[in-house]
C-alpha cells in the first residue's frame, strides 16, 4: 500500500495537538519505557487499559494505526518534524507550553509491526475452506506453511497501538535482544471497501495511518485461537461473559 512521503509544512501539527490533549506526565512516562530495552523473556504484560465493557464499548479513544512498517515511518518522520516546529515556536516565545515529544521513534516501527504480525499469526481463526472463512465477511488467506493448522485464515489488515492511556507492552526477540515494544491489537481486511473486522467480529471504518479515534472494543485482545486440526474457526462469538456477551447474540456475534 502506497503511502505519501512526509513533508515539513509548518502548519501540518494534527498529531502533537492531539498528544497535548493528554497529561504530559503521562505520555513522558511512556516515551521514556519505550526507549528502555527490558530483559526478560518474550512475554506480554499486564499493564492493562481499562475494562471493556457492552455498555462502553462504542466510546471513542485515542489510538494509532498501521498497516506496515512504511506506514509507521513515515508517520512518526511527520510527528518528529512537526514537533520540532513546536519546540523552536516554544523556544521563541512563540508558543506557551512546550510541546510533548512523539512517544515512538522511527526506529521503534520494524519492531512493533513484526509483533504485530506476530500477533496475526497466533490468534487469527482457522478455517478449513476458503467458503467458511469469507462466510465471516473478510478477506482471506491460505495460512503459512510452518502454521500448526492448516486451511484459511482472514488476511491480516493493520493493527491498532493505544499509547496514550495506560498502555500496555510485549517483549520480542529483535535482533537478537528483547525489545519492549505496544501490545498490538491487530484487525482483518473486510470483504466491504473501507473496513476492517475485529477478532470479536465488529465492522470498523478504515482509518488512514497516524493517530485516530476508536470504539474502545477494538483495545479488546484477542481471544486465543483453539489449538487443534484445522476446522471452522469462529471470529463472532468467541466471548462468554463480559464483553461481547450481549453482542454475541445479536447482529454478527456468534453461531
Amino acid at each position: 500500500m502506497a503511502y505519501p512521503k512526509p513533508n515539513s509544512q509548518p502548519l501540518q501539527i494534527r498529531s502533537i495537538y492531539r498528544q497535548q490533549l493528554h497529561s504530559s506526565l503521562v505520555l513522558t512516562a511512556v516515551f521514556a519505557s519505550l526507549l528502555a530495552g527490558c530483559g526478560g523473556p518474550s512475554t506480554q504484560t499486564s499493564s492493562s487499559s481499562s475494562t471493556t465493557t457492552d455498555q462502553n464499548a462504542d466510546e471513542e479513544i485515542p489510538a494509532v494505526f498501521y498497516e506496515t512498517t512504511e506506514q509507521c515511518e513515515a508517520d512518526i518522520t511527520q510527528q518528529q518534524q512537526e514537533y520540532q516546529v513546536l519546540l523552536k515556536a516554544h523556544q521563541q516565545n512563540q508558543l506557551a507550553q512546550p510541546p510533548t515529544p512523539p512517544v515512538m521513534q522511527v526506529e521503534d516501527c520494524e519492531p512493533q509491526m513484526q509483533a504485530a504480525l506476530q500477533e496475526h499469526d497466533r490468534t487469527a481463526p482457522v478455517y478449513s475452506s476458503l467458503a467458511d472463512c469469507q462466510a465471516e465477511g473478510v478477506q482471506c488467506e491460505t495460512t503459512p506453511a510452518n502454521a500448526e493448522a492448516n486451511g484459511y485464515r482472514p488476511a491480516y489488515g493493520g493493527t491498532y497501538l493505544y499509547p496514550y492511556s495506560s498502555p500496555s507492552f510485549v517483549y520480542l526477540n529483535f535482533g537478537g535482544s528483547n525489545r519492549s515494544v505496544y501490545q498490538p491489537h491487530t484487525v482483518f481486511r473486510s470483504s466491504q471497501p473501507g473496513q476492517v473486522v475485529t477478532p470479536f467480529g465488529r465492522t470498523v471504518p478504515q482509518t488512514r495511518p497516524g493517530p485516530v479515534s476508536v470504539p474502545r472494543h477494538t483495545s479488546v485482545a484477542a481471544p486465543q485461537r483453539p489449538t487443534g486440526t484445522a476446522a471452522r474457526g469462529t471470529i463472532t462469538g468467541r466471548s462468554s461473559q463480559g464483553f461481547g456477551s450481549t453482542f454475541k447474540s445479536t447482529g454478527r456475534g456468534g453461531k
